[in-house]
């Protein structure tokens, strides 16, 4: 159970990292740049594997896409403080607007994962 959440940890991070982390920081914007279409698709493909991988409720895998999400916001700020202290100093609110990106799309793939479930549960 514990790797099943791990990796829909991971496929949160991945889904918010790589849009984001190649973009120098001067060009970030959010929730402007990286395009949000982009983050929701991936966030919910993310959520689509958590929801398959963790199929005993809705809070874990929504809530572990959104904690990668929340961890690869992170992981950017602490590698650009450590090179320039003053360079987030709104960390918050990137953690915040990201969190929330990482819920919506989460919830979206999870449900996604639920109705597929039902679907073929009765064919």
């Amino acid at each position: 159970m514990r790797l099943r959440i791990a990796v829909a940890v991971l496929a949160g991070l991945l889904a918010c990292g790589l849009p984001l982390w190649p973009i120098p920081y001067r060009e970030v914007s959010l929730p402007g740049n990286p395009r949000p279409l982009t983050w929701l698709l991936l966030g919910a493909g993310a959520g689509l594997l958590a929801g398959y991988l963790l199929r005993n409720n809705w809070r874990t895998p929504w809530l572990s896409v959104a904690a990668g999400f929340v961890l690869a916001v992170l992981a950017r700020i602490q590698i650009e403080t450590s090179r320039d202290p003053t360079s987030h100093n709104l960390w918050p609110f990137e953690v915040i607007i990201v969190a929330g990106f990482g819920l919506m799309a989460g919830l979206l793939g999870v449900a996604l994962a639920r109705l597929l479930q039902r679907v073929s549960m009765t064919a």
